[in-house]
């Protein structure tokens, strides 16, 4: 445990270990394989966190509508309303919009800081508001 060996037909080996193995002090950055979750995980100054993806993700088109060039306020936008504005991407007239500067969200509901133009369609994809997070026990 704890050691390097790089190898041309073999990649490179890190520390690994199952979760009751995992060093009682670790420094910030600390990386290993954790053989209980089979996953990489590293520290980061107060918990071990996996960098593995952990289930799946179910990425949807939602919330479809056109512009008129007026309407800044989309009432029940969405089918579920998403946990936080930054999990959503937003595209008006295939341009993506940045969260908290050219909308807001609340709800079911989103805002415009300017109406989206006359025509413009206007979109989301939603899904990425995963419960499955990298904490490990």
């Amino acid at each position: 445990m704890g050691y390097f060996l790089k190898s041309k037909s073999k990649g490179i080996s890190t520390a690994s270990g199952t979760t009751a193995e995992r060093p009682a002090v670790a420094g910030k950055g600390t990386f290993r394989f954790n053989e209980t979750t089979n996953r990489m995980e590293y520290y980061d100054g107060s918990a071990f966190r996996s960098v593995t993806p952990q289930g799946t993700l179910s990425v949807i088109k939602d919330g479809t509508t056109t512009g008129d060039g007026s309407t800044t306020a989309f009432n029940n936008f969405f089918t579920t309303a998403p946990a936080d504005e930054n999990n959503v991407i937003v595209v008006v007239g295939n341009v993506v919009q940045e969260p908290d500067q050219a909308y807001t969200i609340s709800g079911r509901d989103i805002t415009f800081t300017s109406a989206p133009p006359n025509t413009h369609r206007v979109y989301a994809l939603v899904g990425f508001d995963s419960t499955v997070t990298g904490t490990l026990a």
